[in-house]
């Protein structure tokens, strides 16, 4: 006679583990495609607006139309006539401290920079996310000739703590520039 509380269970057999496994998987990836789906236009929405709004910052136009870019910067990502005023450039130059900076740069008929916007970066709070303070911005407005941190002989003092993120602002901003001497 057995006892009854040896007796041995039945343990699921490796097909059934593995259904089982797939059926979860399935599901879940079609549940994550429909939430990409869903917010895919959404997220679309939203990156525009603040580029737009990143235009309007830099350099204030009526208009702005993109102007095709077959230049040899890979940090250039699209390069837009802002009505009779200049240009507005979307730059992710060479990485800040903690990754990419996506940011755009005004640049006026005589070469002038007239602004520039951070539209999103990973940099450090309270280092080198004072990259998006106006005023820190501000001391680029007016430059026409290549920008530099203070460290390296130019005239743009680095945020401190931050000359990385500094210098990454500086590269977008030169970047900028030259995509547009390559348009000509």
């Amino acid at each position: 006679m057995s006892n009854p509380g040896t007796e041995k269970k039945k343990e699921p057999g490796m097909i059934t583990l593995v259904l089982t496994l797939a059926i979860i998987s399935i599901v879940m990836a079609a549940l994550l495609g429909f939430v990409n789906k869903m917010t895919l236009e959404p997220i679309a929405a939203n990156t525009w607006a603040k580029t737009e709004t990143a235009m309007n910052q830099v350099l204030p136009a009526d208009e702005y139309k993109q102007v095709e870019y077959t230049g040899s910067d890979p940090y250039v990502k699209s390069i837009y006539k802002a009505g009779e005023e200049g240009y507005v450039v979307l730059v992710t130059p060479t990485s800040g401290f903690s990754g990419a900076i996506e940011m755009m740069a005004g640049i006026s008929n005589d070469g002038a920079v007239t602004g520039i916007a951070i539209i999103n970066h990973a940099e450090t709070s309270g280092l080198g996310s004072k990259a998006t303070d106006p005023k820190w911005q501000a001391q680029f407005v007016g430059s026409t000739e290549e920008v530099k941190v203070q460290k390296d002989g130019g005239t743009i003092q680095s945020i401190t703590g931050s000359t990385i993120t500094s210098r990454a602002i500086c590269d977008g901003v030169n970047a900028a520039r030259s995509a547009l001497a390559e348009l000509g």
